[in-house]
């Protein structure tokens, strides 16, 4: 392969390292965070069937959500350590005008 002078290198990368890392087929701490749930609901209503109903509910919207766009679980988990840009309750106003009204009502 000749490359022109001045020409940036190109290199090839492997198509594994730009997939998501899931786990059956759901991003993997989607998929941890329902065993979590999971296990939890087990342990405080001691039932085996709450845990696994919860399991079940939360591993199937995080294949769901992972089928839909493989980038959105990232996206999600990621936007709660950024900062609002703009926020109304925080903006100042500044002074309000002032309306002159004439009397109608002369004595």
């Amino acid at each position: 392969m000749s490359q022109a002078a001045g020409a940036p290198a190109l290199h090839g990368t492997y198509l594994a390292l730009s997939r998501p890392l899931t786990v059956l087929g759901c991003e993997r701490r989607i998929f941890m965070g329902t065993i979590c749930v999971g296990a939890a609901a087990f342990s405080s209503f001691n039932a085996p069937i709450a845990g696994l109903l919860l399991f079940s509910a939360g591993y199937g919207a995080g294949l769901a959500v992972t089928k839909l766009d493989p980038c959105l679980p990232t996206v999600l988990l990621r936007s709660a350590k950024c900062s609002q840009r703009y926020d109304p309750a925080l903006r100042d106003p500044g002074p309000a005008p002032l309306r002159v009204v004439a009397d109608q009502h002369k004595s």
